[in-house]
């Protein structure tokens, strides 16, 4: 949802990873002390990863995943990302990539 300079608005928000199909792998991401995953070939963008948080200011860009969608602090964000991040990693624990489609950018 962090603005890139090609980007067309979606109501408020841009997109930063556009349509299209990337590699996702999985490098030790050492500020969080715990396994996930990176979203690779974004043109322009590094270190896109999967983690917990509930709101854009927590992303730092990245993917936040969540069960559902809600208001945080009156703001638009994931809910249970604890618990869908784990659940994520869990189902994932064998793999170290996966290709990720981004269909609706």
């Amino acid at each position: 949802t962090y603005p890139v300079i090609d980007a067309k608005p979606r109501g408020p928000q841009f997109t930063k990873i556009p349509r299209g199909r990337y590699r996702c792998e999985r490098p030790y991401y050492y500020r969080g002390g715990h396994e996930t995953f990176e979203v690779t070939g974004v043109v322009g963008h590094s270190r896109l990863l999967f983690h917990r948080g509930n709101t854009e200011g927590d992303s730092e860009g990245c993917i936040l995943l969540g069960r559902t969608y809600g208001p945080v602090s009156g703001q638009p964000g994931v809910l249970d990302s604890r618990w869908a991040f784990d659940s994520f990693m869990r189902i994932n624990r064998d793999r170290a990539e996966f290709d990720l489609e981004v269909r609706n950018a």
